[in-house]
């Protein structure tokens, strides 16, 4: 079983969320990515944020982006551009002077702008610290990567239809747009494995089907739902599929997860369970 992976690390979309990592403020928020253990590797080489701009701009974040809905929000700065080179192209313009042909998700524009002011501080924060970014170590494994994704899509069969993507500063954490998913690079210094990765990325594209089938069965697919009924719905085909000692490494090593059990999740929620459990992918 293989999935569409691409082994060349994000490039606009790793230095966005290396800013929001540094975010503290916002930490317990479900949008969150801060990360004190990616906040050591990226001291340990350049030196702590508080001796850059970086320090003075997550402060500013922290206080700009207090929920989880604006915060979630302004993190669509990350799929703009596809480099960092395409961002600086434009960076003598304001994010409202941008066009279609500026970006290459032209459908974000309209959306960050209802966040403008909180947008532009987190775009001149990544531009401003682009350089101290560009000098982190990091050593993809694209072999390795593959055959650990390859392994989890028994539990994930909605990983086929997506492109897998690394972002070192998700580090643990995962994101899923569009059919793409980012994950963290798989790095000793930053005490991740290919396994975790995988699993992550197992993970986002459980969420990306569960979203799927609440929208097709007229529900809106509110994020804590979404959430719940995917780590249960991981954990159950994990299980079926013979990859439960597997998954439940990957899922003690999150904060606070949703509980796998079925009996916890609302009717509504049972009812999507049920329906993927019996037809993979709806």
């Amino acid at each position: 079983m293989s999935v569409d992976f691409d082994g060349t690390p994000v490039g606009w979309g790793d230095l966005v969320f290396h800013v929001l990592a540094h975010v503290r403020r916002t930490r317990h928020l479900a949008a969150s990515v801060y990360d004190r253990a990616y906040l050591d590797f990226v001291a340990c080489h350049v030196g702590p944020a508080e001796a850059r701009t970086l320090g003075e701009d997550a402060g500013v974040l922290g206080r700009a982006a207090a929920t989880h809905e604006t915060l979630a929000a302004v993190q669509l700065l990350a799929w703009l551009h596809e480099t960092v080179e395409a961002a600086e192209a434009v960076a003598d313009r304001g994010l409202r002077q941008l066009g279609p042909r500026d970006v290459n998700a032209p459908g974000l524009l309209l959306p960050l702008l209802r966040r403008e002011a909180t947008v532009e501080v987190l775009r001149c924060a990544a531009l401003l610290e682009r350089e101290a970014w560009a000098a982190l170590p990091c050593e993809p494994d694209a072999v390795g990567m593959r055959l650990a994704l390859s392994r989890v899509v028994p539990a994930a069969p909605g990983l086929e239809a997506c492109r897998v993507r690394m972002v070192r500063a998700l580090r643990l954490r995962g994101r899923v747009r569009d059919g793409e998913i980012w994950v963290g690079v798989p790095m000793a210094a930053l005490g991740l494995t290919k396994e975790h990765a995988a699993w992550q990325a197992a993970h986002e594209a459980t969420v990306r089907e569960v979203s799927t089938a609440m929208t097709r069965m007229g529900r809106a697919a509110a994020f804590e739902a979404v959430e719940r009924v995917a780590v249960v719905l991981l954990a159950s085909r994990a299980s079926a599929t013979g990859l439960g000692r597997e998954h439940a490494v990957w899922y003690g090593h999150l904060g606070h997860p949703p509980s796998t059990d079925v009996e916890k999740l609302s009717p509504f929620e049972a009812e999507v369970w049920q329906r993927l459990s019996e037809s993979p992918l709806g």
